[in-house]
């Protein structure tokens, strides 16, 4: 187990084995001291049996037990999947399984009734007080912007003089990208709040940049991302709305996609309707947010099986084509073993013939170079012949075809 990001469920895993056994039989398991063990229980919000506890069950006392706390405030630094929880058999799901069109077929059922909860009691504030700090952020950055611009846009009339005032001027910081009027901006805030803390409690996490010199915005939950940003436009309302027939209405507009995989872009549009503000629909935007996580953890799981299978069948086809190879590779050793063979074959058959030739020569002298020479071809078969050993004091020792095969293998 990593201990410094645990999942919920090996952090409840390891809950219940500090109150089945003692921590240092616990610790052992893990290759840790006690201690260790101890401090990281504490940092993961799991309460250690106090003083006493197992003398007391041991002698066949009740001692209660402490519930698992929930994972909230920092607890959620270190703890991840404590709100959104996979099924545990994803793996064994066919491929059409993990195809079938439905909303949270891959998440628990606990998971479900929370995203299901959550969505159902999500209510923008009114007012906004203590707000989340992106909020806070562009507040600031906003009236920075226009103060910074404002002044070089009065400097730019010299060159030499925009350049100095320039430089005192830092660059833009990354804030959420929200193009409304003042009018409409408070409203932008409280309904940006509200989703920031609805998907704070399922891990839903909100992040700022600035790409090609603009603002960019995305949540992340889970493998996927939705890029979003704030906008209006101009919709004429029916007079029986009570609102002006010329207001500028919001509109949010998200773009969603897997990290992982390329799952496809999903684009979604929500706006002020008549009788509908958006602030009204924040908890049904949230939920085909889930929506598309659930159908990207779907996407993932089949392209990285797509994946496992086709590294497989490279890999089958790397080890065909190694035993191909090989089998060439024995193939050559085979001919070559045959011609050598036949070769060695045919000489001594030379010689044997050659031989009864030599019978016939009256010149001692020449028969005996003739007999050399005969020794000496000999001498070279028994050295190319695959099935003997030979020394030869210029060739070297040559290879019996035995161990030529148990080199080759």
């Amino acid at each position: 187990m990593d201990f410094k990001f645990v999942n919920q469920d090996e952090r409840e895993a390891l809950y219940d084995e500090i109150w089945t056994d003692p921590v240092i039989t616990v610790a052992k398991r893990y290759g840790i001291s006690d201690n260790g063990l101890r401090k990281h229980c504490k940092r993961l919000g799991i309460p250690l049996p106090p003083s006493g506890y197992w003398a007391k069950i041991n002698s066949g006392q009740k001692v209660p037990k402490p519930a698992l706390p929930k994972v909230t405030g920092e607890l959620r630094k270190h703890i991840r999947n404590y709100a959104l929880k996979v099924r545990t058999d994803v793996n064994q799901m066919s491929d059409d399984e993990l195809n079938i069109d439905e909303e949270f077929h891959l998440f628990r059922e606990e998971t479900k009734v929370l995203i299901k909860e959550i969505c159902s009691n999500i209510q923008v504030r009114g007012q906004l007080r203590a707000p989340h700090h992106l909020i806070e952020d562009h507040k600031e950055e906003v009236i920075y912007r226009r103060k910074r611009d404002k002044v070089l846009s009065r400097s730019n009339i010299s060159p030499s003089y925009y350049s100095s005032v320039k430089s005192k001027y830092r660059d833009n910081k990354p804030i959420v990208p929200i193009y409304v009027s003042e009018t409409n901006v408070n409203r932008v805030y409280r309904i940006l709040d509200a989703m920031i803390r609805a998907l704070d409690e399922m891990e839903g996490h909100v992040h700022v940049s600035i790409e090609a010199g603009k603002d960019k915005a995305y949540f992340s939950i889970m493998h996927s991302v939705f890029y979003f940003e704030f906008k209006e436009e101009p919709i004429k309302k029916s007079k029986s709305s009570g609102i002006a027939d010329s207001q500028n209405n919001i509109v949010l507009s998200m773009s969603a996609k897997s990290w992982f995989t390329d799952s496809g872009q999903s684009n979604m549009t929500y706006k002020d309707h008549d009788n509908e503000p958006l602030e009204n629909q924040v908890g049904a935007v949230i939920y085909e947010m889930f929506i598309l996580v659930n159908k990207h953890l779907a996407i993932d799981e089949i392209k990285d099986r797509e994946q496992k299978r086709e590294w497989a069948e490279q890999e089958r086809k790397w080890r065909l084509e190694k035993m191909r190879k090989g089998q060439l590779e024995e193939m050559k050793l085979l001919e070559q073993a045959v011609m050598d063979w036949d070769k060695a074959e045919k000489i001594r058959s030379f010689a044997d013939r050659l031989e009864k030739e030599i019978n016939n020569v009256e010149d001692l002298e020449k028969k005996n170079r003739l007999i050399a020479w005969l020794d000496w071809a000999r001498s070279k078969a028994d050295w190319i012949d695959p099935l003997t050993e030979k020394e030869d004091d210029l060739l070297g020792k040559s290879k019996h075809i035995f161990e030529l095969i148990d080199e080759s293998f």
